[in-house]
């Protein structure tokens, strides 16, 4: 069975042949506000779908696990819960309008049974994976808000 792809091959996305990331084109703000949006195996391909336009189109930084078979091993480690990270200026709001633009329509997604969250709830890797990032909508898909250096 193919490996499932989650961005699309024509376009503005860069995959890294060294991560497990396909990064849109560009450069994060630095210092940024970094969000994780979480996806169980299943929703994740309507997940993508949903996300990856809503940013691209409004020019907003973010990378995205490549596939499914990446996506499940991040899953099961340390870094689970981080489908899609957004990088937006420091400047903004931790809860912004497209934050909870994006929540909403997420919450769609799973009201309809199309997509859920991530069971496991990242964690913030400046503090070890101990810590579990603060969710930003009911629906449980969207994390973080934190201001920090998208290179660290």
């Amino acid at each position: 069975m193919p490996d499932i792809l989650y961005f699309p091959l024509a376009g503005r996305y860069l995959p890294n042949p060294q991560s497990i990331y396909a990064q849109f084109e560009g450069t994060p703000p630095n210092p940024c506000r970094k969000y994780h949006v979480s996806s169980d195996l299943n929703g994740a391909e309507r997940v993508a779908g949903l996300v990856l336009p809503f940013l691209a189109n409004r020019g907003i930084m973010h990378k995205v696990v490549k596939t499914r078979r990446e996506l499940e091993r991040q899953t099961n480690g340390a870094q689970a819960g981080k489908f899609i990270t957004i990088y937006m200026s420091n400047t903004v709001d931790q809860l912004n309008p497209v934050i909870v633009q994006l929540g909403s329509q997420l919450a769609e997604l799973s009201r309809r049974g199309l997509a859920r969250p991530c069971p496991t709830v990242p964690k913030s890797r400046r503090f070890q994976h101990i810590f579990i990032e603060q969710p930003l909508d009911r629906a449980m898909f969207i994390y973080g808000g934190y201001e920090c250096d998208p290179y660290e």
